[in-house]
């Protein structure tokens, strides 16, 4: 029996990195964003399922489709560890938000200085192009892991997380785990929690030239609009947390009434509020209530009643993420990212909110985000920066040598 490999040792992650070629990846991403995967599509996020599972397949790695909903499967794919070590999952979403009204064809990707179009290069494709290519590295390069490489291309990240709601509560599960939504290649441990409010507003119906008869549902909304931003946004603003961001609340939709000429009785206010570890999501909804009842007091004929948006998530509350820095997965992301591209990583958080959350929180694996650059998630332009991709590919394969460690050879 040989002596063991050392865990990211220089001479084996050279090794993975000439398995893979930057035209390898970026054909691959291509070939990801080609295929529609967001709500509206006809095959959902199953043909890119599929498409994965295959790839992974054809090189000779274990992956298979695992349905979460009629027709819309997680592709789960593993590199087996041959000793005791500790497992590593890389997950990421397989479903985009919709094409529709961009500025560029979102599925005919092109490739232009150094940047990748289309509808989901950026979130996130491309970061799920470089994790399934770590695996490809890795196999490859025949590495023997100790601990086991895990793979998760998971459905519905954009509105209620079904797909990790399937890992957490039917695994598999890993002792850690690095979701790759795009951090600009900073290591990204926290991020606040997200819930979709609905605030409806009721009034009387009234014809238009009888206005006074009715109670105007649109303009007890524009009250309510109106305390938010003037007394609950400088609450928000002022509030401390020790992670970075402050909770916010954003005001995102209004819709009432029903033509011009009728007083509106029924208004709704979706609101997306952003909340913080130092806060609680009691707290979350009693500001919001708090709020409500001072209008009441202001006004007799002031209704209104606060749900849950049914659409934000489907049983597991969108928590905030937070690994402490000083965690495993972190340092290994650490001195992954300085191997790899030179320099200290850069730590920050996340603006935004991921699956990692839900691994951190209801799965006991603490989950980190990073992932490749670019511009334009959810926007009319979209893309990735093809030399990010490679970058995280490296990373990823290397962070993998790290947690997962090496076995020796016979």
């Amino acid at each position: 029996m040989a002596g063991e490999v050392k865990a990211g040792s220089a001479n084996t992650l050279e090794k993975v990195k000439r398995s893979v070629r930057k035209s390898e990846l970026e054909k691959l991403v291509r070939d990801l964003v080609s295929i529609p995967s967001h709500p509206h599509a006809p095959t959902g996020e199953k043909e890119v399922a599929v498409f994965i599972r295959d790839f992974l397949e054809d090189e000779g790695i274990e992956a298979h489709l695992r349905n979460v909903e009629r027709d819309r499967p997680n592709v789960l794919a593993r590199l087996g560890g041959h000793a005791e070590g500790k497992s590593l999952m890389l997950n990421g979403h397989t479903d985009t938000v919709d094409p529709f009204d961009m500025d560029i064809p979102p599925f005919k990707p092109t490739v232009k200085g150094g940047r990748l179009y289309g509808r989901g290069s950026l979130d996130m494709k491309g970061g799920l192009g470089a994790m399934v290519m770590a695996l490809v590295a890795l196999k490859r390069a025949k590495v023997r892991l100790r601990g086991d490489l895990l793979f998760a291309g998971v459905v519905g990240e954009e509105m209620r997380s079904e797909g990790t709601e399937d890992l957490v509560l039917k695994g598999p599960s890993a002792d850690m785990a690095i979701v790759g939504e795009p951090t600009w290649l900073e290591i990204q441990p926290y991020h606040r929690g997200l819930e979709w409010l609905e605030i409806h507003f009721y009034g009387k119906a009234a014809h238009g030239g009888l206005a006074d008869q009715g109670v105007n549902a649109i303009s007890k909304a524009a009250k309510f609009v109106q305390k938010v931003e003037d007394e609950l946004v400088p609450v928000l603003r002022a509030r401390r947390t020790k992670h970075g961001l402050p909770p916010t609340i954003n005001l995102g939709v209004i819709q009432g009434g029903q033509q011009p000429s009728s007083v509106a009785d029924h208004c709704v206010v979706r609101a997306d509020r952003r909340w913080v570890p130092e806060e609680t999501l009691q707290q979350v909804f009693q500001e919001i209530y708090d709020i409500i009842d001072r209008l009441k007091t202001e006004d007799p004929e002031f209704k209104a009643e606060l749900k849950r948006d049914p659409r934000n998530m489907k049983t597991m509350t969108h928590v905030p993420n937070v690994v402490r820095r000083n965690h495993k997965i972190v340092q290994s992301l650490q001195d992954s990212v300085a191997d790899v591209l030179g320099k200290p990583a850069a730590l920050s958080p996340f603006f935004g909110w991921t699956d990692a959350a839900l691994l951190t929180h209801f799965a006991k694996t603490p989950a980190v985000v990073f992932g490749p650059g670019g511009e334009g998630a959810h926007a009319r332009t979209e893309y990735v920066l093809t030399d990010d991709l490679v970058k995280c590919m490296h990373v990823y394969s290397d962070v993998t040598l790290r947690v997962c460690g090496v076995a020796g050879k016979n």
